[in-house]
């Protein structure tokens, strides 16, 4: 996910599969009708990453906090948000260097004839306590946004991708 391939637990993926599995649901019990559904939660997690400017796997704990909505309306229209968020993290390396970190992932999607889908990545970890070993940086930060369009007829119509240039800070 995103440029630099951060590896996350299990329970990441595990959190896409629940979201993949409600959002289903939403379109099963719309297709008569105007529905909705709302999701949240908040959770203890662990995490397993890789600091990509600095090349230290990372271990810790944080909070998960999920969020998800999908309306179906009755002429068919549809909308979908997906927001998972890593907070709190406190994380350290095998060398003892510690970490704090927020890591967001943001997905929108708008159905009704016209689509358009924004996927956006930020994660950022900072290393606590810098010695100047790593004169490029040792603070990573990743965003990466996409969107895109189409009309209708199902052709796109806009395209685009963002990222940082300048990972390590």
């Amino acid at each position: 996910m995103g440029l630099r391939a951060l590896r996350r637990v299990p329970a990441m993926r595990a959190v896409f599969a629940s979201a993949t599995l409600a959002l289903a649901g939403a379109a099963l019990i719309g297709a008569g009708g105007a529905a909705a559904i709302a999701f949240s939660e908040t959770t203890p997690t662990s995490y397993a990453g890789t600091n990509s400017c600095t090349r230290e796997a990372l271990t810790g704990t944080g909070t998960l906090n999920f969020l998800e909505s999908a309306n179906v309306s009755a002429s068919g229209g549809f909308t979908y948000d997906l927001e998972v968020r890593l907070d709190g993290l406190q994380a350290v390396t095998v060398s003892g260097n510690k970490y704090v970190a927020q890591d967001v992932n943001d997905n929108h999607i708008v159905s009704s004839g016209a689509s358009e889908a924004t996927f956006d990545l930020v994660a950022h970890y900072i290393r606590v306590g810098e010695d100047g070993t790593f004169v490029f940086g040792d603070d990573f930060y990743e965003y990466l946004r996409t969107h895109i369009a189409a009309n209708a007829s199902g052709q796109v119509t806009a395209f685009t991708v963002n990222a940082n240039d300048m990972p390590c800070q």
